[in-house]
């Protein structure tokens, strides 16, 4: 019984809420200045790597994933072959090379470009097929998860541990004898 109730406690802490291995970070953008084309607004979710560098003087966590809408057509996949897609923690949460993804569009894929235009401290938004470039109003904040409280876990495990108990002297227990008449 001893080694079984140890075997349970290990499985149980093993079990324990660990450090996260990404962040989720929410984003949107609305038209502010058109430059040409017609107006871009989109909203969706960045999730990043747990592993931090620094891009341009910023701490910054690489976007592994992207999923939203921009202007109103789904988000498809971002585009990571020509450099990194970062998120940062400074002033701004895109740099100047911000993020490329596509989304899928009336006329097929629309490669969509969302950065921080570091003249001006504004974000701009560069869309392709149709084309259109336009300034917008940008924002972005983290995600947080409901995680249990400690002594959530605690009472669990416990209730666990419990129910082991009262199966084990349930098992114990003799059943009477069966009479035949």
């Amino acid at each position: 019984m001893r080694k079984s109730v140890v075997a349970l406690a290990v499985v149980a802490l093993l079990g324990l809420p660990t450090a996260a291995s990404s962040a989720v970070y929410n984003f949107s953008f609305a038209p502010s200045q058109a430059l040409f084309g017609a107006p871009v607004s989109g909203s969706g979710t960045f999730t990043t790597s747990n592993t931090s560098t620094i891009v341009g003087g910023q701490t910054a966590f690489e976007i592994i994933s992207i999923s939203g809408t921009v202007n109103g057509f789904a988000i498809t996949a971002p585009v990571l072959a020509s450099y990194g897609n970062y998120f940062t923690t400074g002033p701004s949460f895109l740099d100047g090379s911000g993020v490329k993804f596509y989304t899928e569009g009336s006329n097929g894929q629309n490669r969509v470009d969302f950065f921080n235009q570091s003249s001006n401290g504004m974000y701009r938004v560069n869309t392709f097929s149709p084309g259109s470039s336009e300034f917008v109003t940008a924002s972005s904040f983290a995600v947080v998860a409901a995680v249990p409280e400690p002594s959530t876990w605690a009472m669990m495990i416990l209730g666990f541990l419990g129910l082991g108990f009262m199966a084990f002297r349930r098992k114990q227990r003799a059943a009477p004898p069966y009479q035949l008449a």
